[in-house]
């Protein structure tokens, strides 16, 4: 059976974008598909998303990011990620023209975008012209470019959540 190409955007400032990507994953996984993931802005390895999905060799997983991002645009520090985050950007555009992948998850690449560190337009072109594979995008502030071509498009909005409430990002739920 043939796949058809599919873009799925998962974007608000509510938690639960990546977790519903990665479920996203499992169940590509599960039919036996390749996988390419790049996260941006992310540079935590050690959380557990990453820990369970590199088990699997149809599974292959960059890290493009630095961590947070400086509230400052114009601090030193800016230019690492941008660097960072550019280096992703051409893996990314890769993995879209590969027949290699039947699944590609782009993490935080929304916000990326929205901090301009890397192009909007050329990942555009990229996922027009994109074979029959499933594309997932997250991260919050998507481009209304994206929003216009993804076919599915979910906004998790924040109701309440625990770090308002004092409590510290935890295994299992935030890592």
């Amino acid at each position: 059976m043939k796949q058809q190409k599919r873009v799925l955007l998962f974007t608000g400032n509510g938690k639960g974008k990546s977790t519903a990507a990665f479920g996203m994953l499992a169940r590509a996984l599960g039919h036996g598909m390749k996988a390419r993931v790049i996260q941006f802005v992310k540079s935590q390895e050690g959380v557990g998303e990453v820990l369970f999905f590199t088990r699997f060799e149809d599974v292959e997983w960059d890290h493009y990011g630095k961590g947070f991002l400086p509230t400052n645009p114009e601090s030193p520090m800016m230019e690492k990620h941008k660097q960072a985050a550019e280096y992703g950007f051409e893996e990314a555009l890769d993995a879209l023209e590969s027949d290699e992948y039947d699944f590609v998850l782009l993490d935080e690449v929304c916000f990326a975008l929205s901090k301009e560190i890397i192009p909007l337009q050329p990942l555009i072109e990229a996922i027009v012209d994109a074979s029959d594979k499933i594309i997932v995008l997250t991260g919050r502030n998507a481009p209304q470019a994206l929003i216009d071509l993804a076919d599915t498009v979910t906004e998790m909005r924040m109701v309440k959540h625990g770090y308002e409430q004092g409590l510290l990002s935890q295994a299992g739920v935030e890592e």
